[in-house]
C-alpha cells in the first residue's frame, strides 16, 4: 500500500485522512473477525502495514507538524486502543493455533528476534536470571525467545485471563513447564518479584508509570526495568511514556533503527535503591 509509504502524503490534510482510514479499517477488520474467523489474517495484514507506516521518517515529519491539532491526537488515541485490541485478538488465535493444530510459530517469533537480541546487549540475561514480563499478552515473542534461548526462569503477566490460558498452554505445549510461569498480576508472587533480576514492562500497558512506582519498592536494587513504549508517530501502535517522570532511575536508551517501539533500560538511583532495602 503506496500511502501507507509516505510517497502520496503531501499535505497536513493527507496525513490527518490516512489516520482516519487506518482507523477505519481496524474497526471493521476487528468487527469482521467474529463472524468470519479467517478474518484475522487480513487484520494481521492491516497491522503490518500500521507498522510500515510508523517507522517511515517522512511520516515522522508530518507527525511533528500536527502533533499539536487535537483531531489528529484524538484520532491517534484511538487507533492505539483498536491496534491493541487487534493485536491481543491476533495474539490469541496464533496460539490457539499453535498449540491445537501445531502451527508453526518460528516465522512469527522470529519476527522480533533482532530487537530482542539487541535488548540482550544491555540487559545481560543469562540462565541464572529471573525475568518477569508485564503485559506479556497471550503469544509472548519476547518471553518465550528468552526461556528457549537462555534457559533463565520466567513469570509472564497478564490482567486478561483469557490471554493467561492460552500462554501457559502454549508454553506447555514448547515443552516450557518447568521454567516458564503465567500468572494475572507481578504482584501476586512477591518472593520471585524480590528475586528478579529483569523486569519487562509490555509497550502496550497503559500504567507504566504506576507500575514503576509498585516496583521501586519491591524489586532488588540492581535489578534492571526494561520498559517498552512509543511517543511521537510510534503512540499509534505503542502507549507513551513521559520520561521527565523517572527520577527516581538511571536510564539508558536503547537506540535503533526502524523499530515500532522504543525501550529504555532503567537502575534504581543510589539513594532510591537505598530506600528500598
Amino acid at each position: 500500500m503506496e500511502e501507507t509509504e509516505g510517497r502520496h502524503i503531501e499535505t497536513q490534510g493527507d496525513f490527518l485522512s490516512c489516520l482516519h482510514s487506518m482507523e477505519e479499517e481496524l474497526t471493521r477488520l476487528a468487527v469482521a473477525i467474529h463472524h468470519s474467523p479467517d478474518s484475522w489474517e487480513l487484520l494481521s495484514e492491516q497491522l503490518d502495514r500500521l507498522c510500515e507506516f510508523i517507522v517511515c521518517e517522512e511520516n515522522e515529519k508530518r507527525w511533528r507538524q500536527g502533533s499539536n491539532c487535537e483531531e489528529v491526537k484524538q484520532c491517534s488515541a484511538r487507533i492505539r486502543d483498536r491496534s491493541a485490541h487487534a493485536l491481543c485478538m491476533i495474539e490469541k488465535m496464533r496460539a490457539l493455533r499453535t498449540y491445537t493444530e501445531a502451527w508453526d510459530a518460528n516465522l512469527y517469533l522470529s519476527l522480533l528476534s533482532a530487537a530482542v537480541q539487541e535488548e540482550w546487549e544491555y540487559t545481560r540475561i543469562k540462565r541464572e536470571s529471573k525475568v518477569i514480563f508485564i503485559g506479556a499478552g497471550a503469544f509472548p515473542v519476547s518471553a518465550l525467545t528468552i526461556a528457549m534461548e537462555t534457559s533463565a526462569e520466567v513469570l509472564c503477566t497478564d490482567i486478561d485471563e483469557e490471554a493467561v490460558r492460552h500462554g501457559r498452554k502454549l508454553a506447555n505445549f514448547l515443552g516450557l513447564q518447568g521454567s516458564f510461569h503465567y500468572t494475572d498480576s507481578h504482584m501476586r508472587d512477591r518472593e520471585f518479584l524480590r528475586e528478579a533480576t529483569h523486569v519487562f514492562i509490555a509497550s502496550l500497558v497503559p500504567e507504566k508509570l504506576e507500575i514503576l512506582d509498585e516496583l521501586t519498592s519491591e524489586v532488588h536494587p540492581d535489578c534492571k526495568i526494561i520498559v517498552r513504549y512509543g511517543n511521537g508517530l510510534r503512540s499509534l501502535f505503542n502507549y507513551p511514556l513521559d520520561i521527565r517522570s523517572l527520577k527516581e532511575w538511571r536510564v539508558t536508551p536503547v537506540s535503533r533503527h526502524n523499530c515500532i517501539y522504543e525501550t529504555l533500560i532503567l537502575e534504581l538511583q543510589k539513594s532510591a535503591a537505598r530506600s528500598a532495602i
